[in-house]
């Protein structure tokens, strides 16, 4: 990585890429580094599943009271909270999409070893003699 910030848009272009570059098999990762980015993922998928949730409760523009001035600021916070592009809901869920393009990274290369596994173990076995 060139060290550059990257908004949630570009991040998931960018873990897409990876995810294919890895599926086309040009990419490799070790095996503990794997395992311990996809627990990452999955831990991180569970705070952000909970803070989706909590999203609903972050706006109630009728709290605000019955001015014109105050059902209009409710109506912004609302907006900000639960709103679509730019929102605190809209943010979490594309971070959720982009830590779960990341897990499919990191969970090719299990399938990918493991393919690999029992293909050795194969090629093994054919080439041992019979008892």
């Amino acid at each position: 990585m060139t060290g550059e910030s990257f908004g949630l848009a570009e991040n998931l272009v960018h873990w897409r890429a990876l995810r294919d570059q890895a599926f086309a098999g040009e990419l490799h990762i070790e095996a503990e580094v794997a395992r311990q980015c996809n627990n990452a993922c999955e831990n991180y998928l569970r705070d952000l599943s909970r803070m989706l949730e909590m999203t609903a409760n972050l706006s109630k523009p009728e709290a605000f009271g019955e001015l014109p001035s105050a059902q209009m600021l409710g109506a912004k916070f609302h907006r900000l909270a639960v709103g679509e592009q730019g929102s605190a809901r809209f943010a979490i869920k594309q971070q959720i999409e982009i830590i779960k393009t990341m897990r499919e990274y990191f969970r090719h290369y299990f399938a990918s070893v493991e393919a690999t596994d029992a293909d050795t173990a194969r090629a093994v076995e054919a080439l041992t003699p019979p008892k």
